[in-house]
């Protein structure tokens, strides 16, 4: 909706090429806008695709921090900061193994570049945390274990 943007705000550029769509979800969710999932609902994009490889695993290594940082409320990281941690390094133990592949290296690279970054998604996520308006107990009822997405 219209209104939903209006209040929560466009994509994040700053995420640029992948995760936009998880953050402004993010958002929403911690602004109360309930989601619908719509298995008939398809999205044509008007660009090529972006695929995967090196470029794709940067960005995924860098903006799932940016994710985590800006938009995880601290009561619950708190309570999951062993599963979020853990999961983070078992995809930097997965990449160091594979190193010598370009899309490894790059999801590193990606990572180190978002935990850098921490310092300006702080600055976003006192902003969004100052809109929240959803409990802990109604987030938990939509999140996903950590566990379950790897």
């Amino acid at each position: 909706r219209r209104e939903m943007l209006d209040q929560v705000g466009l994509l994040d550029e700053r995420f640029f090429f992948s995760a936009e769509d998880v953050d402004i979800g993010w958002r929403a969710q911690l602004m109360g806008w309930k989601c619908v999932y719509s298995p008939q609902a398809v999205v044509y994009h008007k660009l090529q695709a972006t695929g995967g490889g090196s470029i794709a695993s940067y960005h995924n290594g860098r903006n799932f921090i940016f994710l985590i940082v800006k938009n995880y409320p601290w009561s619950l990281l708190r309570k999951n900061l062993g599963a979020v941690i853990g999961a983070q390094w078992n995809i930097s133990v997965e990449a160091v193994r594979a190193f010598r592949g370009k899309a490894a290296r790059a999801r590193l690279k990606g990572q180190l570049v978002g935990l850098l970054y921490i310092p300006l998604m702080l600055k976003s996520r006192w902003q969004i945390m100052s809109q929240r308006t959803v409990s802990d107990k109604e987030l938990l009822l939509v999140l996903t274990p950590v566990d379950e997405v790897l």
